[in-house]
């Protein structure tokens, strides 16, 4: 057989034999209960009045305000709560207004019955927010407008129906971020940290088990150490995706089922992208991770080794939130090329539109040849620890005894 053959024979045991542990079966499950519980749960416990704080500056806005109400509640049955309340509060300014809006005061303002001001691009843009009430019920002003005095078509208030009459602006700029965008950086962030955590550790303390058990004299008889480690890492690989998979279809339809968030459309090339830094991202630490696993002999002393790599996904982690805010910034662009934050910073960026192509080329580029490098250095490093038991292994020692 191959050396890649028995490698795929080392992956399809790891998901032998973890797939049916009941460690994974009950963590797989917990994990969707508790992501369908945050999505369902929540909106049961919610007050049946919906309560809004919306600035005014300028004429045009009460008669906005007045068909917001009369919408969220044409529905309601005669002696139940309104589903919304909405209060008001007028400006001077619009300086005036975004300070109001920063400290909490107001969710929006209206600005002479033709803008909407909000605090930033990521603020509640969903279907049920008051920033969508607010578009309808401009639309539906204008349509009565439409049918009393001009007698438009019925093609023209079709696209009065389905287009937003409000330009949104920020208290920073008069471009608010795409909330989709938005979305799709926070959330494949968060998958990505999540699984970096979550599995690697799953590869450190797969490693360790093995070689405090002696199974791996075993299997050193007759499999080579990297066939070993990149075994390992492909089949906890393959788990991790399944479950990760699982976890957003469960997220998907419970989304749907309790309809309180439009989901916004996903490009295939943002899945894509998103797709490809996650494995990239995930090899680099696993790598790191399996082979730092192969330097204790005790799982308590994995934990202890496993502190700097779970350090790395935390900045990572800290510096996407700050490109988040700042996608073109120096640190953004810097830790773009680093190839440990690079799977989280990348995604982000890109999803923002503000990486340069060139850029991302190279960034994907320094990453593989990264993994290439880690996983020669990564395979000596578990080569040389596996056999060394009782204290922990430095790396330096395992280096020198893999070329013994």
């Amino acid at each position: 057989m191959t050396g890649f053959g028995t490698l795929a024979q080392v992956a399809l045991r790891e998901i032998r034999e973890r797939g049916r542990s009941k460690a994974y079966l009950f963590t797989t499950l917990l994990t969707l209960v508790i992501v369908a519980g945050l999505i369902v749960v929540p909106p049961i416990f919610q007050p049946d009045t919906e309560e809004a704080m919306i600035g005014s500056i300028g004429g045009g806005n009460d008669v906005i305000i007045e068909t917001a109400i009369r919408l969220a509640n044409a529905n309601d049955q005669p002696g139940e709560p309104p589903s919304l309340d909405i209060e008001t509060i007028s400006f001077t300014d619009r300086e005036e207004a975004a300070l109001a809006i920063e400290e909490g005061e107001v969710d929006a303002v209206l600005i002479d019955g033709r803008e909407i001001l909000v605090e930033t691009g990521g603020a509640s843009f969903g279907g049920s927010s008051i920033v969508s009430t607010l578009q309808r019920a401009a639309s539906t002003v204008e349509i009565d407008e439409v049918i009393v005095e001009e007698g438009e078509t019925a093609t023209d208030i079709i696209e009065l129906l389905t287009t937003d009459r409000l330009a949104v602006s920020t208290v920073s700029g008069d471009d608010p971020r795409d909330e989709s965008q938005w979305i799709i950086a926070y959330a494949g962030l968060m998958l990505l940290y999540l699984a970096i955590l979550l599995y690697g550790t799953w590869i450190l303390t797969g490693v360790t088990e093995e070689k405090t058990n002696r199974v791996v004299e075993v299997l050193l008889s007759s499999v080579r150490p990297w066939q070993i480690l990149g075994g390992k890492i492909l089949g906890i690989g393959l788990l991790a995706l399944s479950q990760l998979m699982g976890t957003l279809i469960v997220a998907f339809f419970a989304l749907r089922m309790v309809e309180t968030v439009d989901l916004p459309p996903i490009q295939i090339s943002t899945v894509l992208n998103l797709l490809l830094w996650f494995v990239l991202g995930f090899l680099i630490f696993a790598v790191l991770f399996g082979a730092s696993g192969a330097l204790v002999s005790r799982s308590e002393d994995a934990q202890t080794i496993a502190l700097p790599m779970s350090l790395a996904a935390v900045i990572g982690f800290f510096v996407s939130i700050s490109a988040l805010n700042s996608p073109e910034s120096p640190l953004a662009v810097v830790s773009s090329l680093i190839p440990l934050t690079a799977p989280f910073v990348v995604p982000v960026r890109t999803a923002l539109d503000a990486i340069p192509l060139w850029q991302h080329g190279l960034a994907v580029v320094i990453c593989i040849a990264s993994i290439v490098g880690l996983t020669y250095v990564g395979g000596r490093i578990y080569a040389g620890g596996l056999l060394r038991f009782g204290s922990r292994v430095g790396y330096r020692e395992a280096w020198r005894s893999a070329g013994e």
